[in-house]
């Protein structure tokens, strides 16, 4: 009587199961760093737009910012966010340099340099 097999053993379904198992875990783990990817780019994003208010206030204000050092905090996307502006004149005295840094409480960072009229 001849035999035929038409189906798999319990060991083979048990080490297919065991590699389906880890190519499954390893596919779990990629999407978790691409969530914290994506959170930290939605966090820098929201720094940048920051920076542009904050560089929108400055341009559109009449009065020239103090040279020097300044920081504020702000309150933006629902998070709280440090705002630093350094001011210096530049050899041309009519021109000042301003840098704003933003740095969220909840991570994100953007910094942005402009130039502004000094009077």
């Amino acid at each position: 009587m001849m035999r035929t097999d038409n189906g798999f053993t319990l060991l083979e379904m048990l080490v297919a199961l065991a590699v389906m198992s880890l190519a499954a875990l390893a596919l779990i783990r990629l999407d978790a760093v691409a969530v914290r990817g994506a959170a930290d780019l939605g966090n820098d994003g929201l720094a940048r737009i920051v920076v542009a208010n904050a560089a929108s206030d400055l341009l559109t204000d009449p009065t020239p910012p103090a040279i020097g050092a300044h920081s504020a905090r702000v309150d933006n996307g629902g998070m709280g966010w440090t705002v630093r502006r350094h001011v210096e004149l530049m050899p041309d005295p009519g021109l000042m340099q301003v840098r704003i840094d933003a740095s969220g409480d909840q991570g994100g960072r953007a910094t942005l340099t402009l130039m502004r009229p000094a009077r």
